[in-house]
């Protein structure tokens, strides 16, 4: 019998691909592919390192129904395909980081075994990936109910305190596994969004962005804002090459794999009926980086809470997710002990920066409106990262900045 190809943006894939994952989806090798459409999922100025489909896959099985004497049962399912993205320069980018072998390691390798350590699950399910391939396929989450929330609105009290569970399971699963073997860890020290193999185009966008944030900060009445604005001028000089060290740990430091890119769209809900979570898994693993935990926390506290929420509940989730990682570590037997509070204000301190670029750079960037935002494709290959966002056009983004510069800049996070 032969098989037919699908082609997916630029690349051409087996039906025998698709095959493989509704029969391992499935737990049933008698399945059988009738039919495949895709869409396409991307989102303009969110997804760039990637492209995303939503696969319908319509197949058959076996069955053994007395009253119709059917012997095959038609039914259809949902799955996402995440390939390496058509661009050029995103295609290389992707490449030299090696992002889709770090999201396979962490899919395939890793979160399969903290599963059996901490009872949990906590990425989507695997349904093919292989070291070869430019191509990963996973189950669809929205088909078990799961939804995003709005990136724009932020996480209410109880999503962020299930995240900061979540994330100490993570945290705390990933110590337990690199102790099993120590050898794991070498695949994750070179990741994150800002490895030293970030692109010069990116770290341009960082530095430009800073600048025009300051720039316009310096026109507004807010005495707080518009004093600051000259410390982020001075960062924005520096910025690019000081975030490229971020990473770095001491040896006696403690640290984990990191997801590396929690924030709200990487994160699906499960909710009742009262729109209150019950269970979250997290998605897109490619910036997964073991160094210190305050990575992650650090990145979720600076984009993630609702407005209400921000930087004033800081030292309540921080409990949480303390309380979370400690138990959880001494049920599943780590040997190592996690940190102390004091010990973590410290290393997020020293780490403070990454504040700055997740709550300043990135964050009023992802509150622009769809229409508004820049497409990444522009921004990086053709504008070289001088960006020409206007992060300020949305009012609920200069809302944020009153809030937030004055607390960063008592915190010294600009200094």
């Amino acid at each position: 019998m032969s098989r037919s190809r699908m082609e997916v943006n630029h690349l051409t894939i087996d039906e025998c691909v698709f095959e493989k994952a509704l029969q391992r989806k499935l737990s049933n090798e008698t399945a059988r592919i009738l039919e495949i459409k895709y869409y396409y999922l991307s989102e303009k100025g969110v997804n760039f390192l990637s492209d995303l489909y939503e696969i319908r896959i319509k197949y058959t099985v076996p069955s053994n129904n007395e009253i119709t004497k059917e012997t095959k049962l038609v039914q259809a399912i949902n799955v996402i395909v995440k390939v390496e993205p058509l661009n050029e320069l995103l295609h290389s980018i992707v490449s030299q980081q090696d992002l889709f072998d770090t999201e396979l390691k962490v899919l395939r390798d890793v979160l399969p075994r903290i599963k059996k350590f901490v009872s949990h699950q906590l990425g989507p399910d695997l349904l093919y990936g292989c070291d070869d391939s430019r191509i990963i396929i996973m189950e669809n989450l929205m088909e078990r109910g799961f939804v995003m929330k709005d990136r724009q609105k932020g996480l209410s009290l109880a999503h962020c305190r299930l995240v900061l569970q979540q994330l100490a399971r993570l945290h705390a699963g990933s110590v337990a596994v690199f102790e099993k073997d120590p050898e794991m860890v070498k695949s994750f020290i070179d990741g994150g969004i800002l490895s030293t193999k970030c692109p010069k185009s990116f770290i341009r966008m960082m530095e430009v962005s800073l600048l025009r944030i300051a720039e316009e900060m310096k026109k507004w009445s807010d005495e707080k804002c518009a004093c600051t604005a000259g410390k982020l001028i001075k960062l924005s000089e520096t910025i690019g090459e000081d975030c490229i060290h971020i990473y770095d740990y001491d040896n006696d430091e403690f640290c984990v794999l990191n997801h590396g890119d929690c924030w709200i769209n990487n994160i699906m809900f499960e909710e009742n009926e009262k729109g209150q979570p019950v269970e979250l898994l997290l998605v897109d693993y490619q910036m997964s980086v073991y160094t210190s935990p305050v990575i992650d926390l650090l990145y979720f506290l600076n984009i993630c809470p609702e407005f209400d929420l921000k930087y004033t509940q800081d030292n309540y989730f921080l409990k949480i997710y303390l309380d979370t990682l400690e138990e959880t570590m001494k049920n599943i037997g780590c040997k190592r002990k996690p940190p102390t509070m004091k010990e973590l204000k410290e290393a997020m301190h020293k780490r403070r920066l990454y504040a700055v670029f997740s709550g300043v750079i990135l964050y009023l960037r992802m509150m622009a409106d769809k229409e508004d935002t820049e497409d990444f494709i522009l921004l990086f290959d053709k504008l070289s990262g001088e960006t020409r966002l206007d992060v300020f056009k949305n009012p609920d983004a200069v809302k944020l900045a009153h809030k937030m510069i004055p607390i960063m800049n008592e915190r010294g996070y600009f200094d």
